[in-house]
């Protein structure tokens, strides 16, 4: 996290409280206290083999999109906007670029971002991204949601180049292994109804409708609304979801 604390947050840090605790730290301590560099690397391997690209996973704030790296942070919602534009003007949750762009620097958020390793024979291959070889990224925050302390997946996208060869399922493990490390609760996601093949996937995954997804609504007409979106979650602390499937 960069800037001044506020003195709530002072306060719940010094009563040891997780969440705010690990959103202090800066992002070299939270690199080197909850991700796994051991599977990080088997990780840029593996996407080596299934993608014959030269790929690293570099983790980001959003403060460092938001000032240094405003290239990759453009690339990020160019991916968004391909992806899911559609899912959300058809949802509630309208499409807005300025909300969303907004959502992406929130103060807390993280990115592991997929990049084509830098070459000393020229530039990257992918010129739709400004040339900084953006293939796909996945952002998170550690939060609090419904009470529950957790780990919330925003956003997960991949270049086309790379979907279905199971670099996304790759992108989520390392997401839940920080969540393990971090010792919360669960990870969180929103899914579009409409995205069918997102919902199949992530039930592939592990994840299951949230106890806190929103219900049908009911007008006093008696018209039913049925929400657009589901609330996912998959528990961290259960014994099939130790910290020691990082090494799997």
């Amino acid at each position: 996290m960069n800037g001044k604390l506020s003195r709530s947050q002072r306060k719940a840090i010094e009563e040891g409280k997780l969440v705010e605790t690990i959103n202090a730290l800066d992002l070299d301590t939270f690199a080197a206290q909850l991700c796994n560099t051991d599977t990080i690397s088997k990780a840029e391997n593996d996407l080596k083999e299934k993608t014959a690209i030269d790929l690293e996973v570099v983790l980001l704030s959003a403060y460092a999109l938001k000032t240094e790296c405003k290239d990759v942070l453009e690339a990020c919602f160019s991916l968004i906007q391909e992806s899911s534009a559609n899912d959300y003007k058809t949802s509630e949750m309208k499409w807005s670029p300025a909300s969303k762009r907004k959502e992406m620097v929130l103060p807390d958020m993280k990115y592991l971002v997929l990049r084509e390793r830098a070459s000393p024979e020229g530039p990257s291959s992918k010129e739709h991204t400004a040339g900084i070889g953006v293939y796909g990224f996945v952002s998170f925050m550690i939060t609090y949601e419904d009470g529950y302390e957790v780990i919330y997946v925003y956003e997960i996208h991949l270049d086309r180049d790379l979907r279905g060869q199971g670099v996304g399922t790759l992108l989520m493990q390392m997401v839940e292994n920080i969540g393990r490390r971090a010792q919360v609760e669960k990870c969180m996601l929103t899914v579009f109804k409409a995205n069918q093949n997102a919902s199949k996937w992530y039930k592939h995954c592990g994840y299951v409708v949230d106890e806190f997804s929103p219900g049908p609504r009911v007008f006093r007409n008696g018209t039913v609304k049925e929400p657009t979106y589901l609330i996912l979650s998959k528990s961290l602390k259960d014994a099939s979801n130790s910290p020691a499937s990082e090494a799997a």
